[in-house]
């Protein structure tokens, strides 16, 4: 079963604040599997506001 949109959503902002809680780096390196979580979130959104764009018209 794949998550929601909201579960997706609130995983990657736990990876991200816990990354930039690092004050003291300048860089953050994420693993593929939280790059993967960042890009399926933002795909997920770019199809819902594609869909509801073509549902405006």
């Amino acid at each position: 079963m794949m998550p929601s949109a909201l579960q997706v959503a609130r995983a990657m902002a736990q990876v991200l604040r816990t990354k930039l809680g690092v004050l003291d780096t300048e860089e953050i390196r994420l693993t593929r599997e939280e790059a993967a979580l960042c890009l399926g979130l933002a795909e997920g959104v770019t199809e819902t506001l594609e869909r509801d764009a073509q549902q405006d018209r």
